[in-house]
């Protein structure tokens, strides 16, 4: 693999950027979401209209998007899919179908707590140390904003992420098992990984 450039880790990004980081999204998660929207046009239309962009830190490589962070944290995720936005997209109630399993899906975080919904990073650029300068950055978002907890998930078929948020201080809470529910969307169960966030007393 070629030598990697610095990467920079940001909070704001152009329009041409938030493409990118779209597509590289999509791309990471393509079989969960293929399986709710088929098109990846319109999954990307649908995520990039529901994405709230104080939510998302953005690895940079010369200015190009090579991994994202989508956050969830008081009562806000980095994707906030709207029906009014499906509707764009579907009949009325395909539309309410996505909307509610997204609805279902989506987990309530603890006032004290970061949950990182989404890792993605750019497939040629995998195994070059950009996830971890994510996790590191939310980790350190996490400490100047005194949560006291780091939350993700982790499916059971990506042993190798496990491996590397253990590494980092993650430590599984709990185990997750959807059997033959989430099959067809790749695995078929999740661990619930916490990292404590250290706080110096004085």
């Amino acid at each position: 693999m070629k030598k990697i450039s610095k990467i920079k880790i940001s909070d704001k990004i152009n329009e041409e950027q938030l493409n990118q980081a779209m597509n590289i999204f999509y791309s990471a998660f393509k079989q969960k979401i293929r399986h709710l929207i088929k098109s990846r046009e319109k999954a990307v239309a649908v995520y990039k209209n529901s994405i709230n962009k104080d939510r998302v830190f953005y690895a940079l490589i010369e200015n190009d998007v090579v991994g994202i962070a989508g956050l969830h944290y008081e009562n806000k995720n980095f994707i906030d899919i709207k029906y009014s936005n499906l509707r764009k997209h579907f009949n009325p109630l395909r539309s309410f179908f996505i909307y509610w399993i997204y609805k279902i899906v989506s987990p309530k975080v603890k006032e004290d707590a970061v949950r990182i919904d989404s890792i993605a990073v750019k497939e040629q650029f995998r195994s070059a140390g950009i996830g971890t300068e994510l996790i590191n950055k939310v980790l350190e978002f996490a400490k100047n904003k005194a949560f006291k907890e780091v939350i993700l998930e982790v499916v059971n078929t990506n042993p190798k992420a496990k491996k590397l948020y253990e590494r980092m201080g993650f430590k599984e809470k709990k185990h997750v098992r959807y059997y033959l529910l989430t099959r067809p969307a790749g695995f078929s169960s999740e661990y619930i990984m916490s990292y404590a966030v250290p706080h110096n007393h004085s």
